[in-house]
């Protein structure tokens, strides 16, 4: 076998992917690094934009360009020793197919995108067989990043990246740590990362707090059309967000990857859950939520990977997630509600008159709260 050569390629060039790169490629001694393309007017967007990418954080413009660039439509030969996927989660199978022949047992696939459900949705549809599926990564990324143009970027909110080893569910950690060593070592000593690696298990733990986090903050922005730190001034949406919270946490306390976690019944309660969301959502106070971005800029929501997995998941379980079903429903529909209309929105006719009574006690409060 031919020594490892350290190059990392990245796939998927929106603001985490160039966020990724730069920095690795601001490593004292950085690694070869190949943008993959998947189209030719990325090609000439590079071009135009001097074969650079651009990031500003605090008004400073940094700026790296030792990159190579290959365009996965043309027929590339090689192994792909380090893949790290930046794509949107619902184009992860048609990217990863578009390099299935350049991967194998000896590859790593970092995976850094919102949500959950991809890497099962790859490998069965990508790489069904063990004995040549390479080993997978996942990554949780707290900062915040948007888009200046092509291939320019902002680093608005400085924060931290989680890295581990992705282990299936249902399957048992039968890894090698060492096969996905270096890419994890390149991340970790990228200071403008503030990346840190975790075990297997506590991955999975962090991985559900963000998708729950998510599966708050970013539809229910959507569909009340405000920025995060409007979200929860008004008690009735602090109560939707309530039985929301209660449906996810039933699912996330019977999944059986879970189950024999000593810390399930308290970090997975509906009130610590609340308490999670309440504090990024006011740490986040003045931003947009990637989802309402992506509605207003008439692109498709991830919607499937984040409240999706867990209405997924609890049908497996038994569990039903109506509200969380009718929240995906109003994100498709494009529908902007006004908050008084949260109740007839959310509960049906049939269901108990104290559901009201609910909804209406918390609307009083809310009223009498914004009169002090």
């Amino acid at each position: 076998m031919s020594a490892s050569s350290g190059r990392i390629h990245v796939l998927g060039l929106g603001n985490l992917g160039r966020l990724f790169a730069h920095e690795l490629a601001l490593q004292p001694k950085p690694p070869a690094i190949t943008l993959l393309l998947h189209r030719q007017g990325l090609l000439d967007e590079w071009e135009a934009a001097g074969e650079k990418i651009e990031i500003t954080t605090d008004g400073v413009v940094s700026s790296s360009s030792n990159y190579d660039v290959e365009l996965v439509s043309q027929t590339q030969e090689g192994v792909i020793e380090s893949l790290i996927v930046a794509t949107k989660t619902l184009n992860t199978v048609k990217a990863l197919s578009s390099v299935r022949h350049r991967l194998t047992y000896n590859s790593t696939v970092l995976f850094t995108q919102n949500g959950m459900g991809t890497v099962e949705e790859v490998t069965s549809a990508v790489f069904p067989s063990p004995s040549t599926r390479p080993h997978y990564l996942k990554s949780i990324t707290s900062h915040g990043v948007y888009s200046l143009g092509p291939f320019r970027s902002v680093h608005a909110g400085l924060a931290n990246v989680t890295i581990g080893r992705a282990i299936l569910p249902g399957q048992s950690d039968t890894g090698n740590p060492s096969k996905s060593k270096s890419l994890i070592d390149r991340i970790v000593s990228s200071p403008g990362l503030a990346a840190r690696e975790v075990d297997p298990q506590e991955l999975i733990r962090l991985q559900i707090e963000k998708l729950v986090v998510n599966a708050m903050i970013n539809p229910l922005t959507v569909i009340f059309d405000c920025k995060n730190g409007v979200l929860f001034n008004r008690a009735s949406i602090v109560y939707l967000m309530r039985l929301l919270l209660a449906e996810a946490s039933q699912v996330i306390q019977s999944l059986p990857e879970l189950r024999d976690d000593p810390e399930i019944a308290s970090r997975f309660s509906t009130q610590n859950l609340e308490t999670i969301v309440l504090d990024v959502a006011e740490k986040t106070a003045q931003n947009t939520s990637s989802m309402l971005q992506d509605v207003r800029a008439g692109r498709a929501t991830e919607i499937d990977y984040i409240n999706g997995y867990i209405v997924k998941r609890g049908k497996e379980q038994g569990v039903e997630c109506n509200m969380n079903e009718k929240l995906i429903q109003l994100v498709k529909e494009g529908k902007v509600i006004e908050v008084e209309d949260t109740k007839s929105e959310f509960v049906p006719e049939s269901w108990l008159e104290v559901v009201f009574d609910v909804f209406d006690v918390f609307d009083i409060l809310s009223t009498a709260s914004s009169l002090r």
